[in-house]
């Protein structure tokens, strides 16, 4: 599948509209075919008391991202797909302290249900902090 514009619009709106994203300051950058990027906006609410971005937050971001880059492989926000995370790793790098950060997140492979993607993090400057890995499965709905 080719990811349209109306599926990217999609993605935003289901980012946009999901208070757990919202409430981290999520948002689409980007998306193209088995590709997404993604800002975590920083706020003082998801740090540390040092300004160091907490890993929950960053692991959110990853495990999103890797939806994302998922999602544009379906039609997201269609009653014909239904989606959810299987597995999710994290691995962290270096801290983010007091700024905004990235994700980008690639499809390793797609199988007919279960997707793979890899999902890297970085700082403003572009830096690596964290990276990981996402299992997400989209599965097609049965008629009614």
């Amino acid at each position: 599948m080719t990811l349209t514009d109306e599926n990217k619009e999609r993605m935003t709106k289901v980012i946009a509209m999901t208070p757990y994203m919202v409430h981290l300051g999520m948002e689409l950058v980007d998306a193209s075919d088995s590709y997404a990027k993604l800002k975590l906006r920083y706020q003082d609410e998801n740090s540390t008391a040092a300004k160091a971005l907490h890993g929950g937050a960053i692991a959110s971001l990853i495990d999103t991202t890797g939806a994302m880059a998922a999602w544009t492989t379906a039609e997201i926000a269609t009653p014909k797909y239904f989606g959810s995370t299987v597995g999710v790793t994290v691995n962290y790098l270096s801290a983010v302290i007091g700024q905004d950060c990235f994700a980008e997140g690639t499809v390793l492979k797609r199988g007919k249900e279960v997707i793979y993607a890899e999902v890297k993090v970085t700082n403003a400057d572009g830096k690596l902090c964290a990276q990981g890995t996402v299992i997400y499965r989209i599965i097609e709905r049965e008629p009614r």
